[in-house]
């Protein structure tokens, strides 16, 4: 009997970080565009496959900064009530330029597929790249931020 009471106050008190939890899905998936696009700049038979798999998880990453956003703005509101200090002016910045960098490339590369064509030299594919380049550096950055909130 001891043990369920002790159990039950334990599953009480616990409380659940979606903020923490979304945060892992866009990170991950954007390393994994970045390195989809570095492994397509060599040439083997499947540099396309590559390619598509950059697209995929850039749509992936893209649609889950929607939670990642909404639910850092939740915690910041309810956990930090809404401090206006640096690190937040920052993480709030990032999180939107990686937002739009994101969805621009999203919507560019799914309406001009033809512009890409697996020709790795293309100008557009280094363009994209810049773009991926990018977008890996602000998860790095939020997860630098992030981590200095968490682990003073």
């Amino acid at each position: 009997m001891a043990n369920s009471t002790s159990t039950g106050h334990a599953a009480a008190r616990y409380k659940m970080h979606w903020h923490v939890l979304f945060t892992h899905f866009p990170v991950s998936l954007f390393g994994a565009a970045f390195g989809f696009q570095i492994l397509h700049l060599f040439p083997t038979y499947l540099s396309g496959c590559f390619e598509v798999a950059t697209t995929v998880a850039l749509i992936g990453a893209t649609v889950l900064m929607i939670p990642t956003i909404l639910t850092g703005w939740f915690t910041w509101k309810n956990q930090y009530k809404g401090a206006r200090v640096l690190i937040f002016q920052r993480k709030i910045a990032i999180s939107y330029a990686i937002m739009v960098v994101s969805v621009a490339l999203v919507a560019w590369r799914t309406t001009r597929f033809d512009a890409f064509m697996d020709v790795p030299e293309s100008p557009w594919h280094w363009l994209y790249l810049a773009g991926n380049t990018i977008l890996i550096a602000g998860a790095v950055a939020e997860g630098y931020y992030g981590g200095r909130l968490n682990h003073r």
